[in-house]
C-alpha cells in the first residue's frame, strides 16, 4: 500500500481536529462567556475527549486566544524578509494596513468577538497581558537581528515595544469604535489617516533603523 501521502492525511485530521474544538469554544464562549464554559463542555461539542482538547490547546486561555501565534510568526517573516531598503517601521506599517482593511469588510461580530470575551473575563485580560510580553519577547531578537545588533539589544526591544502597541492601540481604537456602534467603513477611514500619522511619527526617529545597507 502506498503510504507516501499518510503524513499529510494525518495533518489535515490533525487540523481538522483543532478548528472543531475551536469553533466549538468560539461557539461556546460567546454564547455563555468565557468565565462560565469549562473544558468538559467545549470537548462534548466537539465530540472529543479533554485529553483531546489540551492535546491541541495548552489551556484553556490560549484556546480563547488562538490565532495570535500565527499573526506574530507572519510579523517575524515579514521583518525576515522586508525589501532591502525597507525599515521595520514599514512591516507593522503593512501588518496594521492589513488589520484596518479586514475591518472594512469582515463581519462586525467577528471582528468584536475576542474583544467581547476579553471585556467579560478578568482570567483573559490578565492572560492578555502575559501574551503581550511573550510578543515582545519574540520580536525583540527578529528586529535586533533586521538591525543587526545583539538579540538582548535594548532599543531592539524598545522598538518591538512601540511597534507592537502602535498596532495594538489601533485596533483597540476600531473595537471601541465598533462597540459604540460606528459605521465600519467610517471606522477604516479614519484609522487609516490615525494609524499613517502613528507610524510616520515612529519614522521620524526610526527612519534608518534595520535598513539593510
Amino acid at each position: 500500500m502506498d503510504t507516501t501521502e499518510l503524513p499529510g492525511r494525518r495533518e489535515r485530521k490533525k487540523r481538522a481536529t483543532r478548528d472543531a474544538i475551536f469553533i466549538a469554544a468560539r461557539t461556546l464562549f460567546m454564547k455563555k462567556g468565557y468565565d462560565a464554559v469549562t473544558v468538559a463542555e467545549i470537548a462534548e461539542a466537539a465530540d472529543v475527549s479533554e485529553k483531546t482538547v489540551f492535546n491541541h490547546f495548552a489551556t484553556k486561555e490560549d484556546l480563547a486566544l488562538a490565532g495570535g501565534e500565527e499573526r506574530l510568526a507572519r510579523t517575524v517573516e515579514g521583518l525576515k524578509h522586508r525589501f532591502p531598503d525597507e525599515s521595520v517601521v514599514e512591516v507593522f506599517r503593512r501588518t496594521t494596513a492589513a488589520i484596518i482593511d479586514a475591518i472594512e469588510v469582515d463581519p462586525v461580530d467577528q471582528i468584536l468577538a475576542v474583544p467581547r470575551m476579553v471585556r467579560g473575563s478578568k482570567a483573559l485580560q490578565d492572560r492578555m497581558l502575559v501574551a503581550w510580553e511573550r510578543e515582545a519577547a519574540t520580536l525583540t531578537p527578529a528586529i535586533a537581528e533586521a538591525a543587526g545588533v545583539p538579540e538582548d539589544d535594548l532599543v531592539a526591544a524598545t522598538v518591538a515595544r512601540s511597534l507592537a502597541w502602535t498596532n495594538r492601540l489601533i485596533f483597540r481604537a476600531a473595537f471601541t469604535a465598533l462597540l459604540a456602534g460606528e459605521d465600519q467603513k467610517a471606522v477604516a477611514a479614519r484609522l487609516r489617516v490615525e494609524a499613517d500619522r502613528a507610524y510616520d511619527q515612529l519614522s521620524h526617529g526610526m527612519a534608518d533603523y534595520g535598513v539593510r545597507r
